[in-house]
């Protein structure tokens, strides 16, 4: 949802769908953000994306198992929308979307070759509890895939400390609930759910030219320092307004900075169903 699917025992969806937010998340392709997963679908799959978003990751994991059969949930409608139209406007026939609960998903037992989520353990509080879901509609042999944060990434140059500005986002999601770090721990989170042929590793990405840097300025100014989640994070202590204040210009100062670069990392884990 927007790949980030929620628990609806979270409190609060951190990240939004602002605008700004949902132009930065049109750019996930599955070939940048699922090419960890696609060498292990075939054609003729029945995959499943849990928390599909608008669907651009969705549009080519549905390509890579066609003629199967390509299920996508998200538990915002309003992306649910976004992802069918994408599919109808990519030729995807294969593909269906509907709303859901990640930790009630409406399939049966046994019924896919293949679930990927993106960015959406993150934000369910109980983590198990969701593997454990994706788990059950697996079939056996079947193959989950997960791309997950790690932690926040680094400025450089760092402007005004603005290493020291993710603590804001990351404190907001622990406070919704959510997992920061969830995807350090999801190769020993699958071996506890009973996964088998379990691979970790570690995709970085990075915002190197002027249209990733413009890209990534917007998503900090209007999400993780944005106005909703800097009031909120003022309130529960965890950043001050003038702190804030301070990152929001000097996020400024670092899109115009010739050296300018951000990276940083997910976890990618891969398992099977015994």
């Amino acid at each position: 949802m927007a790949e980030e699917s929620k628990n609806a025992a979270a409190t609060d969806y951190t990240v939004g769908y602002s605008d700004e937010f949902l132009r930065f998340i049109n750019m996930r392709k599955a070939e940048t953000h699922a090419a960890y997963l696609l060498p292990f679908l075939k054609p003729g799959m029945r995959m499943l994306d849990v928390g599909c978003g608008p669907g651009t990751i969705s549009v080519g994991l549905a390509a890579a198992v066609d003629p199967g059969e390509f299920f996508g949930v998200d538990s915002e409608e309003s992306q649910v929308e976004t992802a069918t139209a994408a599919a109808l406007e990519g030729g995807h026939a294969n593909a269906r979307f509907q709303v859901a609960d990640a930790l009630n998903l409406p399939f049966p037992d046994n019924h896919f070759d293949a679930v990927h989520c993106h960015a959406v353990l993150t934000h369910i509080p109980d983590t198990m509890a969701a593997i454990t879901e994706f788990k059950r509609v697996l079939k056996p042999g079947g193959v989950f895939g997960s791309r997950e944060m790690i932690g926040t990434g680094f400025y450089e140059p760092n402007i005004g400390d603005l290493n020291e500005s993710g603590r804001v986002f990351l404190g907001m999601l622990i406070a919704n609930g959510g997992h920061p770090r969830v995807g350090r721990e999801l190769r020993a989170r699958l071996h506890e759910a009973g996964f088998t042929d379990i691979e970790a590793n570690v995709d970085f990405e990075s915002h190197g030219t002027p249209e990733k840097i413009a890209a990534y300025t917007s998503v900090v100014l209007g999400v993780t320092l944005g106005a909703k989640v800097a009031e909120q994070a003022i309130a529960k202590g965890i950043a001050t307004q003038d702190e804030i204040d301070g990152w929001r210009q000097a996020v400024t100062e670092w899109q115009d900075n010739p050296g300018a670069f951000h990276g940083g990392g997910w976890a990618v884990t891969v398992g099977r169903k015994p």
